[in-house]
């Protein structure tokens, strides 16, 4: 932050303001340095609160599906295996269920939560749910859960396939 206002005396020392506003700005900037206070507020400040958490949590999610089939299309489509090959390159590892849930785990609830949170939001947008800010936690609070419900029962299905594909084999 000091750095920031640095740059900014430096860049107003050079030249002086040229409109009453940039004064008046430069004045602000000043009071505020001087109370020691930072310039715009932070997440720091604020009391943690469900709505911008599953705001932001569907922002990371969707960042983070983005970012991984960019990596990966692009990795598959330069390395010299397929996905299926890598996939059953991990299953050659014989890794216990427990282990792999906890992957699988990570994988599906941010699909499962950024996917029906995502439908939430469009009911958002037709202004569906968002009457009084008690709608609007119950339906954060039941995406939530439903989310953890739908990615666990995922887990435990796949775990018991391969229960079953092992004892068959």
């Amino acid at each position: 932050m000091q750095a920031i206002t640095k740059h900014v005396m430096t860049a107003f020392e050079r030249s002086e303001a040229k409109t009453p506003i940039q004064k008046f700005g430069w004045e602000y900037l000043m009071k505020q340095r001087a109370k020691n206070r930072p310039i715009a507020p932070h997440l720091t400040i604020y009391q943690p609160q469900l709505t911008w958490m599953l705001s932001g949590f569907h922002r990371i999610s969707g960042c983070v599906m983005a970012g991984t089939l960019l990596v990966g299309g692009i990795g598959f489509a330069v390395l010299p295996f397929d996905f299926t090959t890598f996939v059953e390159y991990i299953r050659g590892w014989n890794l216990p269920c427990a282990v792999t849930a906890v992957f699988k785990y990570i994988i599906a609830f941010p699909i499962i939560f950024h996917t029906l949170n995502g439908i939430r939001f469009l009911g958002f947008d037709l202004a569906k749910g968002v009457d009084n800010i008690g709608q609007v936690y119950k339906s954060g609070w039941l995406v939530f859960g439903v989310s953890a419900v739908i990615a666990l029962a995922i887990v435990i299905n796949s775990c018991q396939n391969k229960n079953k594909a092992v004892k068959t084999a």
